[in-house]
C-alpha cells in the first residue's frame, strides 16, 4: 500500500491563510473562487473574461480586414472550390515546404490506436528519444535537441510550454488524429522562431457526413483507463467536432525484476497517479463559397497529478488544479485569382499549483505551495502568391506574447508578474526547374523580454534544392533559434534577464530511393545530418549563462518491404563532436526500431513492434553514470465489425526492467483492451 501525505485543497487554503479550516467554509460562502469555495486563488490579473473578449474582437478585426480585400467579384472557377480547414496553411505538404525532410506518421481511421498520449505514438519515430521524469512529464529529444528546443503545434498552432518551456506529452490528448508530422533537420521559416530542435505537429481529422456519435474506452493494468465520447458532422457549407475525454490512472506497474531502493518499493511506481478531463471543440464555416474560417477551443483539467522522484531521492511532489485552456481561430482567404491568405489568432493559458511536502513529518515546506500562471498569446498571417505556373511565393508576419504570474511564500512573497514579446517575418520562394525544384527565404527577429532596453534580432535563411524523378533527392540548409523560456530569464534563484538566443545551423542530405521486383516493392531511405548550436544556455553557478558550443552528427536510415506483408525497419545514430556533450541529454548513441504488420484471418491486422536503445551517459553530481542498452517488444490485434473496432495488446511482453532516464524506470509488462462504437 502506498500512503499519501498530499493535503487536500481545504487544508491547502488553511495552511496558506493561518486560519481554522472551519473559518475557511464559512468565509467561502461570501467569495467568489472559480466557482469551487476550495480552490486556491488566483492571480488577481486581467480577467480570463477580458482576455477573451479583446481575443475574440481582434478576431472578427482580422477576418474583416481578409474579406474586404478579397474581390467582390469572383470568377466562376473559384466558386466551385470549397476549403476544409485542417489547420492553418502552415501545415507542409511537401519537404520544399518545410525546408528539411518530413516523416509523417499516419494513422488508419480502421484500427484502434493503443496509445494513450502523444508520447507513446512517436516511440517508433527515427532519430526521436522519449524519457520519462521530473515535473515536466514525459519529454522527447530530436537528434539530440530537448524538449524544450522543439516546436510542438496542433493543426499547425504552436503549443505553449508554461514557464518552463517544455510541453508535457501526457497532457495533450489523442483524439482523431490524422497524421504527425515531424521535421527534424533544417526547418522553414514559415514556422517561425523555436525550432532550434525541430516541429512536431499533430494534425486531427475533418468531420465526415455519414456518421454523427464516436464512444470508446481503452483499459490497462492498475486502474489505467480512457473514456472519451465525441461527435461531429458536415454539413456542406459548414462543420462542427465535439469531443470529451477522461483518463485515469493510479500508477503504473514496474517489471518484477526492478530492485526496490531505500526510496522506491517497486510493484506500483511511487507518486505516478494522475486524473486528467478533456473537453475539445472545432467549427468550421464556409464564407461565399470560397472563404473558410474555423475556431477551435479546447480545456484540460486535472485536479491530481503527481509528480514522480528519482528512485534514489526521497521526495513527495504533486500538482493541483492543473489547467490548460485553449482558443484559437483560423481563416483561408482567396483575395484573388492567384493570391490566398491564412490568418491564425490564438491563446493559450497554463494554471498550476505545485506542492512539495516534508517526507518525514508530512507537512508542507514553509516556501510551498507556488501558484504559477502562464500564457501566451499570438498571430500568424500568411500570404502565399501563385506568380506562374513554375514560381510560388510566401510571406507574412508572426507575434507572440508570453507572461507568466506566480506567488508562493519563499522568493515570490507578492504576485511577480514577467513577459517577452516576439515578433517574426517571414520570405520564402518556391521554383520549380524541370525535375528540380529549389525553396530559399529567410526569416527576421525581434525578440525583447520585460524591463530590457534593447530589442535583439537575428536573421533565419533557408534554402533547399530538391530532385523527383525516379528517386528523391534533397539537400537543405538554415539557421534556426531558440529562445530562452521565462524562467531562464526571470527566475529569483537562477534567472539571467542578459540571456540572447540560442542558434543552430543545421544541414541534412536525405535520399528516398523506391524498388520493386514484381510482388515485392518498398523503399530505402538514408539521411545524414550535421548540426552546429551557438549560444547553448546552461547553468553555471546557479545563473543560466549562454556559454555552450555543441557540434554534432549522424545518420538514419529507414527500409520498407511490401512482400506478403509489411515490413519496417529504422536505425539512428548519432556522435558529437566532444564525447561529454552526450551526458547533456542522456540519449543512445545507436538505436533501432522493427515494425511488422499481418493480415491474419477473419481479417484480424496484426502489429508487432520492437525497440532496441544503446546505452546512455549521464552526469550526476560528478559521478559519470551508464544506463544499459535494452530491448523493448510489444504486439496488438484489431479487428473492425461493422460499426465497432476492438483492439487487445500486449506491451514490453517480456517484462523488461530498464530506465529511460537514469532514476526513472519504465513500466513492466502491460495489456492493453479498447473498445470502440461509431454512428
Amino acid at each position: 500500500m502506498k500512503k499519501s501525505n498530499c493535503y487536500s485543497k481545504l487544508e491547502l487554503e488553511s495552511y496558506r491563510s493561518g486560519r481554522s479550516s472551519v473559518g475557511l467554509i464559512m468565509d467561502s460562502a461570501m467569495r467568489y473562487h472559480y466557482n469551487d469555495i476550495f480552490k486556491i486563488p488566483r492571480p488577481t490579473t486581467k480577467p480570463k473574461m477580458t482576455r477573451v473578449r479583446d481575443f475574440l474582437l481582434i478576431i472578427i478585426l482580422f477576418f474583416s480586414y481578409q474579406l474586404i480585400a478579397s474581390e467582390t467579384e469572383t470568377p466562376d472557377t473559384l466558386k466551385t472550390r470549397r476549403y476544409v480547414l485542417e489547420g492553418i496553411r502552415v501545415i507542409a505538404e511537401k519537404p520544399q515546404e518545410a525546408i528539411g525532410s518530413i516523416e509523417v506518421k499516419e494513422f488508419n481511421p480502421q484500427i484502434s490506436m493503443p496509445e494513450v498520449n502523444i508520447s507513446e505514438t512517436l516511440e517508433d519515430v527515427s532519430g526521436l528519444d522519449l524519457s520519462t521524469g521530473g515535473k515536466s512529464g514525459t519529454e522527447v529529444s530530436i537528434r539530440g535537441f530537448a524538449n524544450d528546443e522543439i516546436k510542438f503545434m496542433l493543426d499547425g498552432r504552436p503549443l505553449g510550454g508554461g514557464y518552463f518551456g517544455n510541453v508535457d506529452l501526457n497532457t495533450i490528448p489523442v483524439s482523431e488524429i490524422k497524421e504527425i508530422q515531424i521535421i527534424k533537420g533544417p526547418v522553414s521559416s514559415l514556422y517561425g522562431s523555436d525550432t532550434m530542435g525541430g516541429v512536431i505537429n499533430i494534425i486531427t481529422r475533418s468531420p465526415v457526413n455519414d456518421s454523427w456519435f464516436k464512444a470508446g474506452a481503452l483499459f490497462r493494468r492498475n486502474n489505467t483507463n480512457k473514456t472519451y465520447l465525441s461527435s461531429s458532422h458536415d454539413f456542406g457549407i459548414w462543420d462542427y467536432w465535439l469531443y470529451a475525454s477522461h483518463n485515469h490512472t493510479d500508477g503504473f506497474m514496474l517489471s518484477k525484476d526492478f530492485q526496490a531502493t531505500t526510496y522506491e518499493n517497486g510493484a506500483v511506481r511511487n507518486n505516478t497517479l494522475r486524473n486528467q478531463w478533456d473537453f475539445q471543440s472545432k467549427f468550421n464555416f464556409t464564407l461565399f463559397d470560397f472563404h473558410s474560417i474555423g475556431i477551435q477551443i479546447g480545456y484540460t483539467f486535472m485536479d491530481d497529478k503527481e509528480i514522480p522522484a528519482s528512485i534514489y531521492e526521497n521526495q513527495l511532489r504533486k500538482f493541483l488544479d492543473w489547467e490548460r485552456f485553449q482558443l484559437s481561430a483560423v481563416g483561408f482567404f482567396q483575395l484573388s485569382d492567384f493570391i490566398t491568405s491564412d490568418v491564425n489568432v490564438y491563446y493559450d493559458q497554463y494554471d498550476d499549483t505545485y506542492a512539495e511536502y516534508n517526507t518525514v513529518t508530512g507537512e508542507m515546506f514553509s516556501t510551498w505551495p507556488s501558484y504559477l500562471e502562464s500564457w501566451i498569446f499570438g498571430v500568424n498571417n500568411k500570404y502565399e502568391w501563385q506568380i506562374s505556373r513554375n514560381l510560388k511565393s510566401i510571406a507574412g508576419y508572426r507575434f507572440e506574447k508570453q507572461v507568466y504570474n506566480r506567488k508562493d511564500n519563499g522568493s515570490y512573497p507578492d504576485w511577480t508578474s514577467n513577459n517577452q514579446l516576439m515578433h517574426n517575418g517571414f520570405i520564402q520562394t518556391e521554383y520549380l526547374l524541370g525535375s528540380f525544384t529549389i525553396s530559399t527565404g529567410s526569416g527576421i527577429s525581434w525578440f525583447r523580454q520585460k524591463d530590457r532596453k534593447k530589442w535583439i534580432h537575428h536573421l533565419e535563411p533557408s534554402a533547399g534544392i530538391y530532385w523527383k524523378k525516379g528517386f528523391k533527392a534533397s539537400l537543405a540548409y538554415s539557421s534556426n533559434t531558440k529562445y530562452p523560456n521565462l524562467h531562464e530569464l526571470f527566475s529569483n534563484s537562477s534567472g539571467n534577464e542578459d540571456l540572447t538566443e540560442q542558434k543552430a545551423q543545421k544541414m541534412e542530405l536525405a535520399l528516398e530511393i523506391p524498388y520493386n521486383f514484381n510482388t515485392i516493392y518498398g523503399s530505402f531511405s538514408p539521411a545524414f545530418f550535421y548540426n552546429q548550436v551557438n549560444g547553448l544556455i546552461e547553468k553555471q553557478n546557479d545563473q543560466y549563462k549562454n556559454v555552450g558550443n555543441v557540434d554534432s552528427y549522424g545518420l538514419e536510415l529507414e527500409g520498407k518491404l511490401h512482400f506478403i506483408t509489411e515490413h519496417q525497419v529504422s536505425f539512428s545514430y548519432i556522435e558529437y563532436s566532444n564525447e561529454e556533450n552526450f551526458s547533456l541529454l542522456g540519449i543512445p548513441q545507436n538505436s533501432v526500431s522493427i515494425s511488422e504488420k499481418y493480415t491474419l484471418p477473419w481479417d484480424i491486422k496484426m502489429h508487432y513492434k520492437a525497440a532496441w536503445k544503446d546505452i546512455r551517459n549521464f552526469q550526476e553530481d560528478n559521478l559519470q553514470i551508464i544506463l544499459p542498452p535494452y530491448w523493448l517488444h510489444s504486439v496488438y490485434w484489431n479487428k473492425s465489425w461493422k460499426n465497432y473496432k476492438f483492439m487487445f495488446g500486449l506491451e514490453n511482453i517480456f517484462d523488461k526492467d530498464y530506465q529511460e532516464r537514469y532514476g526513472y524506470p519504465g513500466e513492466g509488462f502491460n495489456f492493453v483492451v479498447s473498445v470502440e462504437a461509431e454512428f
